[in-house]
């Protein structure tokens, strides 16, 4: 059965799309397609010694699989593909490229050298890029203005899930597969465990695309009203310069926010390790349950802090709502990183959770400023903005230790500096942003409140 009933007349932008059930049906759907698209990235992760065993490579090039090359990677292919998501149906687009990937996730585990391997994990990379763009697409038409920001914090639940399902699925299957080592297998020659992991994480993506094949529906599209100069064409980048002021300023206040989120994957369990002398196990023990147990609440907080307002003021109360995560976390950054190693581990956990609260929300200001035709491309050209220059955190932390402070027990002072930085760049340039906002929905209001968005029929 599909998940969301067709509309049989028009919509307001205050008023929800079909029944409660039927739009988070939706968004959980959409949480799962992430979660799996998770699983799919950092399979590779669990399994990085037994792959440079097996194809000869080096540190460096699992460096480059891993993480510089899949991440540009994604954000370049998200450009073009958004046209996808602006243009045609979002639900056959993404189950579409669910099928690329569990195949190009296949291809990576039939990989006989290096280029093998990266052209699988392009294919991975590239076909990834669909899921966010479609799912805040979706999610923006299925309900009012006020209320994006609760399902849009509750699908960004998928990334860290998806961290935390890699982990523990992986750790099973590997002890599944263990005992075949070595034994006689079709195509490959002879079984290794992590070829049959990478056969695995594909089977798991074809079948959720199959069941999203049956459940999903294309709901029709709905028009948010906003304020257009009659005489500026209705282009993308007519739109994009329109609103420069809101889209740059809110591009520096994300990337400060990904910044946090680069360097938290990076360091913080080398400096537990490194600087406060715990056992790399125990480490694990700790984040691992960490990272996930704490993106519950925090998106949690996020999504009720969120919506309470009005549509018409949703997108300046969500931006209030985010500069204060930012303002929370500057002094909580600089604890985790500086205390002992008691006072930084219980600091971590309360950075992961305002962290998860600030990133929730990271996605929604662009679809409540944008037309629906315009969502893709304007999530994707904005990502592109702000995650290629944020996902180089984790280097200048790296050149602090190495080339300032020229001692590799002074990371602390080096996150300090860097993430500090990083917390109070973010929070001036969240204050600006939200002045434009309260711009934008000050000439909107209008038209919001009176003006019924109209509802257009999937296309193609």
């Amino acid at each position: 059965m599909a998940y969301v009933p067709q509309a049989d007349g028009v919509a307001d932008d205050g008023e929800p799309m079909g029944s409660a059930t039927s739009r988070w049906g939706a968004v959980l759907a959409f949480l799962l397609v992430y979660i799996v698209s998770y699983i799919d990235r950092q399979v590779l992760t669990i399994v990085v010694d037994p792959v440079k065993t097996s194809l000869g490579l080096g540190d460096t090039e699992i460096g480059l699989l891993q993480g510089f090359l899949f991440s540009t990677v994604l954000m370049v292919a998200a450009v073009p593909m958004s046209h996808l998501i602006d243009h045609y149906n979002r639900s056959r687009v993404l189950i579409g490229c669910m099928v690329i990937w569990s195949f190009a996730t296949l291809m990576c585990g039939f990989a006989g050298n290096f280029f093998e391997l990266a052209l699988g994990r392009v294919g991975l990379a590239v076909a990834e890029a669909v899921v966010p763009m479609a799912a805040m697409s979706v999610i923006g038409d299925l309900f009012p203005r006020h209320r994006v920001g609760r399902a849009a914090a509750v699908f960004m639940n998928g990334s860290y899930f998806g961290n935390g399902v890699a982990l523990l699925l992986s750790g099973w299957m590997i002890a599944w597969l263990t005992p075949l080592q070595g034994s006689p297998f079709p195509v490959m020659g002879t079984f290794e465990v992590w070829r049959g992991l990478f056969i695995g994480m594909a089977g798991l993506s074809l079948l959720v695309a199959l069941g999203l094949f049956l459940y999903l529906k294309e709901p029709p599209r709905r028009e948010i009203a906003v304020v257009q100069d009659a005489a500026t064409p209705e282009s993308f980048w007519a739109f994009f310069w329109q609103h420069r002021g809101f889209i740059l300023s809110y591009c520096v206040f994300a990337a400060c926010i990904s910044m946090l989120g680069f360097s938290l994957y990076a360091w913080p369990a080398t400096l537990l390790i490194r600087v406060h002398q715990m056992a790399p196990v125990d480490v694990g023990m700790i984040m691992g349950p960490m990272f996930i147990i704490t993106s519950i609440p925090g998106t949690a907080l996020a999504a009720w802090l969120g919506s309470r307002c009005t549509p018409q003021h949703a997108l300046q109360h969500l931006m209030r709502v985010m500069i204060g995560f930012m303002v929370v976390l500057g002094p909580l950054v600089v604890t985790m990183s500086l205390a002992p190693k008691a006072l930084a581990i219980v600091a971590l956990g309360a950075v992961l959770l305002m962290y998860a609260a600030a990133h929730g929300a990271i996605l929604t200001p662009m679809q409540l400023i944008s037309p629906n035709r315009m969502r893709g491309r304007l999530a994707a050209v904005t990502a592109l903005l702000y995650v290629i220059p944020s996902s180089t955190s984790p280097v200048i932390i790296g050149l602090f230790t190495d080339r300032v402070f020229e001692d590799p027990m002074a990371l602390g002072k080096a996150m300090a500096i860097t993430l500090g930085s990083a917390c109070f760049l973010g929070t001036f340039a969240g204050l600006y942003a939200w002045r434009q906002a309260k711009a934008f929905e000050r000439r909107a209001t209008p038209a919001i409140v009176a003006a019924p968005s109209a509802l257009i029929p999937a296309t193609r």
